[in-house]
């Protein structure tokens, strides 16, 4: 490009593409990154201010990505799948099968929470460990690579056609903008990129932060991650002209620890609204729901199942219920997401008792589809975590006009607002009283519902699109 132009703010999607190439669904970062990118590009409406790249090898190997071909991609893990996959029976009916991709997902989460504990079982040394290990995961990842290879899930446009991939030092010129809405802190060596971007192409940089949990709270985390994590910020944060983050809590953390960690604070960190709600039903609605549990009968909780979001509680929970009520006052609980890390021991003890004989289910993977039928389903929803940056599910479930139960701690309120209720996750009296008290009172719960219906306003994610383009604009005005 030649001559004056205005401003470009490039969007580095590169988790975002890595992710979509080595999972089956989105997780809650993966999902807000790209309905931010996704409300930028509607924003934009071909002017020519919004561009997205991906790395394809170093720190300054940066290309132009079409925005069609990544929403394409993620549209294909994002839409419904049959048959439904149950990991525990219902009380009625038998489990279904495992797909082979998921199979191998399976597999690579247990030998990343299982393999060394194993090997150290029998005494192995440790540089023989680290290369069993080593070793074994390749395997396992090639095979689950190679199952999803055949979905396409990106079709990289270099040459020809409508669309042609440039190196974005070909492309970018002085004032632009580069910005990362994701989780980049995989690629160790991102600080040489923003150096780069900031020093050689005149750029400044922007990061949205979802979270500090690895540095706050790293008993939930594996240690790789807290090391890598906390030495990515560090190095990353003092060269950030703008930093985002999801909610004024995490604004707020994230103040409070760069200050404690002696980092200097650019900017006053920004909170940006995050959007609420699923894409539109599609025409698949009633086929993908007459595959699930039968409306009215359940109570919902999406989330992974990590120690952090606190199944366990829950667990324990409707065991007390199904001991001090009749079974048919009990709905059925479900879990909707996929086996994260640190639950071993909640599987196994899930796995002991029988799943409650069937009042507790996990239904795997769902997809956009799934959820919002699993929400408009539900009796309410519930979200016991101990500690959250947003808290997406507690607003898409009232943006689906669901109550939800919800934990009092960290960012949840901020999420939930006047139309949540709330409890204390580290209390188990207090969460039981929260849960029978919803049970015990069906017109409550109906006059809850309703007012939720009536009142709640959702969060458009064009809102967090402009106010992310009110800060970049406010860059603009100062001299790089």
């Amino acid at each position: 490009m030649n001559g004056r132009r205005d401003s470009v703010l490039w969007v580095d999607v590169s988790d975002l593409v890595d992710y979509l190439m080595r999972h089956n669904r989105p997780s809650g970062i993966q999902r807000v990154a790209f309905e931010i990118c996704a409300a930028l590009q509607r924003r934009d409406d071909g002017a020519g201010r919004v561009g997205f790249v991906v790395r394809e090898g170093g720190p300054r190997d940066l290309v132009t990505l079409d925005w069609n071909e990544l929403e394409s991609a993620f549209g294909l893990i994002t839409k419904a799948s049959v048959p439904k996959r149950l990991l525990r029976k219902s009380r009625a009916a038998g489990a279904s099968g495992v797909d082979d991709a998921r199979l191998w997902d399976v597999l690579a989460s247990a030998l990343r929470l299982q393999g060394r504990a194993l090997l150290e079982l029998f005494k192995l040394p440790a540089a023989f460990a680290d290369w069993v290990l080593g070793a074994v995961r390749g395997t396992v990842e090639a095979r689950r690579v190679h199952t999803l290879h055949g979905r396409s899930r990106l079709r990289r446009v270099r040459t020809g056609g409508k669309f042609k991939s440039e190196m974005l030092a070909s492309v970018a010129m002085p004032g632009d903008s580069l910005a990362v809405f994701g989780s980049p802190w995989f690629h160790d060596d991102y600080v040489k990129t923003i150096r780069w971007v900031r020093d050689d192409l005149r750029m400044r940089f922007a990061l949205l932060i979802h979270d500090l949990i690895p540095v706050r709270r790293p008993e939930w985390c594996d240690r790789g991650v807290i090391t890598t994590f906390a030495a990515w910020h560090r190095s990353v944060l003092p060269l950030v002209d703008q930093i985002f983050a999801n909610s004024r809590f995490t604004a707020n953390d994230i103040t409070s620890w760069m200050q404690t960690s002696g980092l200097e604070l650019p900017n006053a960190v920004r909170p940006v609204p995050i959007g609420t709600g699923l894409p539109p039903q599609s025409d698949q609605s009633a086929a993908v729901a007459a595959q699930l549990p039968a409306p009215g009968s359940y109570v919902l909780f999406v989330s992974t199942l990590e120690a952090r979001k606190n199944h366990m509680l829950l667990f324990r929970v409707w065991r007390r219920l199904l001991a001090d009520l009749p079974p048919d006052r009990v709905p059925t609980l479900v879990f909707a997401g996929n086996v994260g890390w640190l639950v071993s021991d909640l599987m196994q003890q899930l796995e002991n008792a029988d799943w409650l004989g069937g009042a507790i289910q996990m239904i795997t993977q769902p997809s956009d589809e799934e959820l919002r039928a699993l929400y408009r389903g539900c009796r309410f929803t519930l979200f016991p975590s101990f500690h959250e940056g947003w808290g997406l599910p507690v607003s898409e479930s009232l943006a689906l006009g669901q109550p939800c139960l919800a934990s009092n701690s960290t960012s949840l309120p901020e999420s939930g607002g006047d139309f949540a209720r709330y409890f204390d996750p580290e209390n188990f009296e207090d969460a039981y009283r929260a849960v029978r008290a919803v049970l015990d009172d069906p017109a409550g719960l109906e006059e809850w519902r309703l007012r939720v219906r009536r009142d709640f306003r959702p969060v458009q994610w064009t809102d967090s699109a402009t106010a992310i383009w009110e800060a970049i604009d406010a860059l603009d005005a100062v001299p790089a």
